[in-house]
């Protein structure tokens, strides 16, 4: 892996009690930092030990003898930290620098660096350095530096639908009642790497049945012509999004039509998940010249709990028929053979996770009605 160092933040820091205007100033990377500003650096464990260059200017009006101190603030288990102050760099047990170094009025000292040695143990790592003036140590600055060793995953995602995790390029298919429009498919996204990412999700209209149209929720919902959104969501490491949508609007048109969305780092495109979302529409794959009398109610309650009940009742022509039950993925659930021409199915769904499910009444091993139920608890 690459070797690098990537300055995330530097944010202004609150220093406790009064403090005086110094004379003395700090920058890093041409940026001037107040007081107990912290500075934020991440590195993979291939690059140790980390550097960080700090630049200290005299703005007052009296020439200066500059010493460090370092303050341990909190360090990751077999890891140190030290500094290097003119021509020495100093032991990790070295908390004060022995020697100043005269910093004339208007002049800077570029020799500071910061130093932590990590040995390859991930973790946060945070330390206190404070320049002041020898004759007169309340004229001071303080920065602190902290330090962060993680390793980069190659795949930064994991997306779930129904609490169950979709694999990369896996496909999945939807059984939908025509009276349901539009379909809505909802998942939730997850940062499974260790440093912030900026996400975005495009989409692929693999075939469309005419007359019909997909789209994208992410943070906001985008019309069909959008194939990539056009605004990204920041994830923290371990975080969380669930706005992720694939909504498809089939306006009754029956067949099936395909989508398939990417999920990607905007840092890294190479950093992405796909799958795609099968949206079956209808009576696909019966006799079109024998017509459809099969009758599937509503599910109640609606969302349910415990227990979930729907009648049926089918054409007199019927094979062998059952009722099956899928989650987001398409995965069967439950299934039950139905040997009566009509009547109520209950059905205990106490070890049903919380989510959307659907149940279809098959004839022959296909799907004569698709209709929606919620777990709920």
């Amino acid at each position: 892996m690459k070797k690098f160092i990537l300055l995330l933040s530097i944010f202004a820091g609150l220093s406790f009690g009064v403090h005086a205007q110094s004379s003395l100033t700090v920058f890093q990377d041409n940026i001037m930092l107040e007081n107990d500003s912290e500075i934020v650096v991440f590195n993979t464990p291939d690059l140790d030990p980390i550097e960080v260059p700090l630049i200290v200017s005299n703005f007052g009006s009296n020439d200066l003898q500059v010493k460090v101190k370092k303050y341990d603030l909190s360090l990751i288990e077999n890891t140190a930290s030290n500094f290097c102050w003119g021509e020495f760099c100093y032991p990790s047990d070295v908390f004060e620098s022995p020697q100043a170094i005269m910093i004339p009025v208007g002049g800077s000292e570029t020799s500071f660096h910061g130093d932590y040695k990590h040995l390859s143990n991930e973790g946060i790592s945070r330390v206190r350095f404070t320049f002041f003036d020898e004759n007169n140590p309340v004229d001071s600055t303080s920065v602190i530096v902290e330090y962060q060793i993680y390793t980069i995953n190659d795949l930064s995602f994991e997306v779930t639908m129904d609490d169950q995790i979709v694999n990369n390029n896996q496909q999945l298919s939807v059984l939908i009642d025509p009276a349901t429009d539009p379909v809505e498919i909802m998942g939730k996204i997850k940062n499974t790497n260790n440093i912030d990412v900026s996400v975005k999700v495009k989409k692929y209209d693999l075939s469309l049945v005419e007359n019909t149209s997909s789209n994208i929720c992410w943070g906001v919902c985008y019309p069909p012509q959008v194939f990539d959104t056009p605004d990204a969501i920041v994830l923290a490491p371990g975080a969380s999004d669930d706005s992720f949508r694939g909504d498809y609007k089939h306006n009754g048109n029956q067949g099936t039509s395909s989508v398939m969305f990417t999920v990607y780092n905007t840092e890294n495109v190479n950093d992405s998940l796909s799958f795609v979302i099968h949206y079956q529409i209808g009576y696909l794959g019966l006799d079109d010249k024998e017509p459809i009398k099969a009758k599937l109610s509503n599910a109640f309650p609606n969302p349910a709990s415990g227990q979930v009940n729907f009648e049926y009742s089918l054409p007199a022509s019927a094979g062998k028929a059952q009722v099956k039950i899928t989650n987001l993925l398409g995965t069967t659930v439950y299934s039950e053979p139905l040997d009566k021409m009509d009547g109520k199915i209950t059905i205990d769904i106490s070890n049903f996770n919380d989510g959307i499910y659907f149940y279809s009444l098959m004839l022959n091993n296909t799907a004569t009605a698709t209709r929606k139920f919620i777990v709920k608890r």
